[in-house]
């Protein structure tokens, strides 16, 4: 049988849920009766000693007047999860209710990680991607290309968690199974996040000239999603100014990328692409400013209104997450050429602070590398 999806519980439950109830100054035998759990049962899931279900986190939420914070910690099984678990012992039986179940599980933990960064969901992931390359094998002939598109963003939001983890030969090896799926599927806004991700990925090992061949490619296609053009321009932009490129150059790839954003801010946003906010564009045109900025103080102040304006605009949820800590350090930068060393140190420090809390070497890796390059002595 197939590795059941398992409640996924965030670390910090068991901390938030002791500071509420202390808060409402309340004992464990009190929140007990007011919950109709056992005392003993509450002493565990506060020491971490136990996981909560959904309704148990649910329940506590409501009792504490939590509004959603507490249960929003714990992500439970799908509704089809027993359908998963059938149909995995029998391929011949897969159906289109069985992708939607996947895509609606794989939402799921796209959301779950914005809140608590890649670590505690890639194992899991990992798991479920087990279950759908099973699938695939003997998928019936009719149902088939939708179980490769749902198995193709799979092994495409695997590619992401690994390299957000840095992990670069895991991210490798998904993201081309990712892209090899989606071209089968003939997804083209999937085979456009791909190579858009492996841009992202050559950002990271400094393979600049990969970097802007990617995301050049990404948006070749003009029917993929506008938002999505606009980041693969943007990323393109970026490369181009890491690289030391013409600023006339840069500022054809900048404008592209602005006027495609502005373009999506008009159409709704689609499933796989909620992130493409406004806040989200203003981040990644302000990290471009950022290198146009070392040398040319306006365009470092246009970087710093853009950081900081999106930033500012960071879901509450995803103030924690991973990319955030990434968005910090870009900031942080800007705020040193701008001759703010003790702003910088404070972003640094949060950036720091994510990375910690979500396990991030590679988070914790650019933090280092950034105080090192600014000479930030201390963080406070």
């Amino acid at each position: 049988m197939p590795p059941r999806a398992s409640t996924i519980v965030d670390r910090r439950f068991a901390a938030e849920l002791r500071r509420l109830r202390e808060a409402r100054g309340l004992s464990l035998r009190q929140l007990a009766i007011d919950v109709n759990y056992g005392k003993s049962l509450l002493h565990q899931l506060e020491t971490g000693q136990t996981k909560p279900s959904v309704d148990v986190a649910v329940r506590l939420d409501d009792a504490l007047r939590a509004n959603g914070a507490l249960a929003a910690l714990v992500v439970g099984a799908p509704d089809g999860d027993d359908r998963l678990a059938y149909v995995t012992a029998r391929p011949s039986r897969v159906d289109r209710a069985t992708g939607e179940a996947l895509a609606g599980l794989l939402a799921g933990y796209r959301r779950l990680e914005d809140a608590i960064g890649s670590g505690p969901i890639t194992g899991p992931v990992g798991a479920h991607l087990d279950t759908v390359s099973g699938l695939l094998t003997g998928a019936p002939h009719g149902v088939r290309p939708f179980i490769v598109d749902v198995a193709g963003q799979w092994a495409q939001f695997a590619g992401w968690l690994n390299i957000a983890r840095g992990e670069e030969r895991a991210a490798t090896v998904w993201n081309a199974r990712a892209l090899q799926w989606a071209t089968e599927a003939g997804n083209t806004d999937l085979i456009a996040t791909v190579l858009s991700f492996q841009g992202h990925q050559a950002e990271l090992r400094h393979d600049l000239p990969a970097m802007i061949e990617f995301s050049r490619e990404s948006r070749r296609d003009e029917t993929v999603n506008t938002a999505l053009r606009a980041y693969c321009a943007g990323q393109e932009a970026r490369g181009l100014a890491m690289a030391g490129a013409a600023s006339a150059d840069v500022l054809a790839r900048l404008s592209e990328a602005s006027d495609l954003s502005a373009q999506a801010a008009e159409e709704p946003l689609s499933p796989w692409g909620y992130w493409y906010t406004p806040s989200f564009f203003a981040v990644q045109q302000g990290s471009v400013w950022r290198y146009l900025g070392a040398e040319d103080s306006p365009a470092n102040d246009r970087a710093l209104e853009l950081l900081t304006t999106g930033v500012a605009g960071v879901s509450e949820d995803a103030g924690g997450a991973e990319w955030h800590g990434r968005n910090l350090v870009h900031l942080a930068v800007t705020q040193v050429q701008a001759g703010d060393a003790a702003a910088a140190r404070e972003t640094l420090a949060a950036a720091d602070a994510i990375a910690l809390a979500t396990a991030s070497r590679e988070l914790a890796r650019q933090v280092t590398e950034a105080a090192h390059h600014l000479q930030l002595s201390a963080m406070p």
